[in-house]
């Protein structure tokens, strides 16, 4: 099977796409927002019935809401003040973590919220210092071998310890990975094509064994679900060859990690997802 090359960014998931920000001008802030979430598939963009939605206060650190999607759609009340993650759970998809903050008006009084991971499709003003906002939550079903590339995962030069940086994007490897108990992956470390091949190989081996070392010990990620394969310079993504005259920025695109996804299972049954 072809891999398919998925580019994430990790603000829990994956979310993981833009942010964005609303300011309402002059008029009054709203002090709740109800949120009408409909979840889709990414790839089909077909209803999702039976998604389970998780509204979490990570101001609070306690769940606020739940609700399983029946009728194309799940309503949560929020607080001004306070900042959400809703979670898309599903079986055979990726969980989905998204963000709605209600707060960000304290760090810069311009804004009134902010968003991460939500498509706004409708807003409107419903009265009684509530304003109504519509959205969808796109999810990814789960395919044997897809690749995601992991970015900002950088190492000192002819080096394989993990750097403070690196430390932050593998931190969001663990939250994926314990959002979605289910996934076993293996963790791919990539170099140019400087220096030879066989060191390349070398480096790229225990680059990827360091990278797995930190999620397991401090992730508490078991070992059977994540394993380390260094590639070296076998896997190069442009022209930059041995020999061939290259900038830094191409070269750079061939370092680089990648997670795929090599199997999964629900209550510990194997599920075929090729």
């Amino acid at each position: 099977m072809k891999n398919t090359l998925l580019k994430i960014s990790l603000m829990g998931l994956f979310c993981l796409v833009s942010t964005f920000i609303f300011s309402q001008g002059m008029k009054e802030p709203a002090k709740k927002y109800q949120v009408k979430i409909r979840v889709y598939d990414k790839e089909t963009q077909e209803e999702l019935t039976g998604a389970y939605l998780k509204l979490i206060n990570l101001t609070k650190n306690k769940l606020a809401d739940s609700t399983v999607v029946l009728d194309g759609y799940a309503t949560f009340m929020l607080e001004r003040g306070f900042d959400y993650d809703i979670v898309g759970q599903r079986t055979r998809y990726l969980t989905k973590r998204a963000n709605f903050n209600a707060a960000c008006y304290l760090q810069d009084p311009q804004k009134v919220f902010c968003i991460a991971g939500i498509e706004i499709e409708n807003m409107s003003r419903m009265g009684g210092g509530t304003d109504l906002i519509e959205g969808a939550i796109g999810m990814k079903r789960i395919k044997l071998n897809d690749i995601f590339k992991v970015e900002n995962i950088l190492y000192d030069f002819n080096k394989a310890n993990i750097r403070p940086d690196a430390a932050k994007e593998l931190d969001k490897l663990i939250q994926l990975l314990t959002d979605n108990a289910g996934i076993s992956v293996e963790l791919g470390s990539h170099t140019d094509s400087r220096a030879g091949a066989d060191y390349n190989l070398s480096l790229s081996q225990k680059r990827a064994e360091a990278a797995v070392e930190y999620i397991v010990n401090h992730g508490k990620i078991a070992k059977t679900r994540i394993s380390a394969k260094g590639y070296g310079e076998s896997q190069l993504i442009n022209k930059c060859a041995d020999g061939i005259n290259c900038s830094e920025v191409e070269h750079a695109a061939n370092r680089r990690t990648e997670i795929k996804i090599t199997g999964y299972a629900v209550n510990g049954v194997p599920i075929d997802i090729k």
